[in-house]
């Protein structure tokens, strides 16, 4: 090896840390692509020119780094899609997001004249009406605390449904505090968005009266394929009353406590076996009624119709309620069934016996053009339809036709309370367009009604009342 060889390999360790520091200046200055570096044999500094006693070490090309590229973890990506708008940071510890929906129905009644209640004739109200239209804002904070406000513009009024917290970076629990849906019902807790029917079943009459949203603390644990809930809970957000006893004063709120476990042994995108059962308990307020909702139990055939087949009326000695349920659901492609029973017991004060009322209904679904519903283990719930080709003017795109069918009963007759027992079925047709957009038409007929407080002219019971719903639904 001769002695400029040596001289070479000697200074590479010295020049190569150097280029680092000087290329950047010296590419940015005069734009060249190369650098040619000059060493002085006797002093051995580094020149770019050539020059006496000057040795050629080479040329030489910048090195870019692999990491060059620094992320803001504050810059915000935007989307809009299916899901509505949303924000979120680069790193994914916060997001923001709007969605919202719009239920639009028409309603009409026949067999519904030369009816009355008390000796006033009554009728059901037929029309239209904006059953729901809701605007909702949720988002993360933090990457663990996820929170909703979901606030509801119906009728032409406000009324605030979902608006809590939830925190889940525990592996204990996934925590909830705020006014949200107590964990009962497998139909109550799907979202109307996502039920097979424009109406809940007359199980409904039951659960919603006693265990609907309320400000409260709810524990969740769930996999897969299983769930397991528990919480407790105040009355809704309506302003509490004065009590008429003393009303300088505010009524004292009830107090509800309820428990929902599911579990699907068989879990995928086309079968489901879904098995679950709930309980809970709760206590009238200081104003006597059950969750800001008086004690009276009771079946409206439609939102806006005012026309009430069973109705217990006010239990004014109402003290406190438990209820029991079953949960029963499976699926098998195109091919789904449902269906819950339920039973509450109301105590009453002094030496009042109490009172048993019970409804079920069982339901039956039918996708004609093939695809399965979504199913969620967590949550233990049937969620969005997801058409396989979405509704395209002109082109083979039509998206999904959903037939389901529906059979149902309440008995709200106990002791000396008469609200009536009912019998109901219930046909409907859904055109899901695409996954945001659906049409439905329900019809349905209320049949074998005894001791319902509403009666014809004549005094008989009613009977055949037919009930046409059209909805047109968008969600995102």
């Amino acid at each position: 090896m001769t002695k400029t060889s040596t001289f070479k390999l000697k200074l590479t360790a010295v020049i190569v840390p150097l280029l680092f520091a000087a290329s950047a200046q010296v590419f940015a200055s005069n734009d060249a692509q190369t650098l040619t570096i000059y060493v002085d044999q006797e002093t051995k500094q580094i020149f770019s020119e050539p020059g006496p006693n000057r040795v050629k070490m080479g040329d030489f090309q910048p090195v870019m780094t692999t990491s060059a590229t620094v992320v803001d973890p504050q810059s915000v990506k935007t989307t809009l899609n299916k899901k509505g708008l949303g924000f979120k940071t680069a790193d994914g510890q916060f997001k923001f997001g709007f969605s919202g929906r719009l239920h639009a129905d028409a309603t009409y009644h026949n067999n519904s004249d030369n009816l009355q209640k008390g000796g006033n004739p009554i009728h059901a109200n037929d029309g239209t009406e904006i059953r729901r239209a809701r605007i909702v804002f949720k988002g993360t904070l933090y990457n663990d605390f996820k929170f909703i406000s979901e606030v509801d513009f119906g009728d032409n009024e406000v009324g605030v449904k979902d608006l809590f917290l939830t925190y889940t970076g525990s592996d204990f629990a996934q925590i909830t505090v705020g006014h949200q849906k107590q964990n009962i019902s497998m139909e109550l807790q799907e979202s109307s968005n996502d039920i097979m029917f424009t109406e809940r079943s007359l199980v409904n009459t039951l659960t919603a009266t006693l265990f609907d949203r309320a400000i409260g603390l709810n524990l969740k644990k769930s996999d897969k394929n299983w769930s397991a809930q528990a919480g407790i809970y105040g009355d809704s957000m309506d302003a509490n009353k004065s009590n008429s006893s003393t009303p300088s004063t505010t009524a004292g709120e009830g107090f509800g406590a309820s428990t929902r476990v599911t579990f699907a042994p068989i879990n995928t995108p086309n079968e489901v076996i879904h098995i679950g059962g709930f309980a809970g308990y709760r206590t009238t307020s200081g104003s006597d009624g059950f969750n800001n909702a008086g004690t009276a139990f009771v079946h409206e055939t439609t939102h806006m119709s005012n026309l009430k087949l069973t109705n217990t009326g006010s239990i004014a000695t109402a003290e406190n309620a438990t209820m029991f349920g079953l949960e029963l659901a499976a699926m098998r492609g195109p091919f789904s069934i449902q269906g819950e029973y339920t039973t509450a017991k109301v105590q009453r004060e002094s030496i009042l016996p109490s009172l048993d009322f019970n409804a079920f209904y069982v339901q039956a679904g039918w996708t004609l053009t093939g695809e399965s519903r979504s199913y969620k283990g967590s949550d233990g719930e049937f969620k969005r339809f997801k058409p396989r080709k979405r509704f395209l003017t002109g082109k083979s795109g039509f998206g999904a036709l959903e037939l389901a069918l529906r059979y149902d009963e309440s008995d709200l007759t106990s002791k000396d309370i008469h609200g009536g027992e009912e019998k109901r079925v219930t046909v409907a047709m859904n055109w899901h367009l695409n996954e945001n957009v659906r049409l439905m038409a329900d019809y349905s007929r209320s049949f074998d009604l005894k001791g319902s407080p509403v009666t014809k002219l004549n005094g008989g019971q009613p009977d055949n009342i037919d009930v046409m719903t059209f909805r047109t639904q968008w969600a995102f």
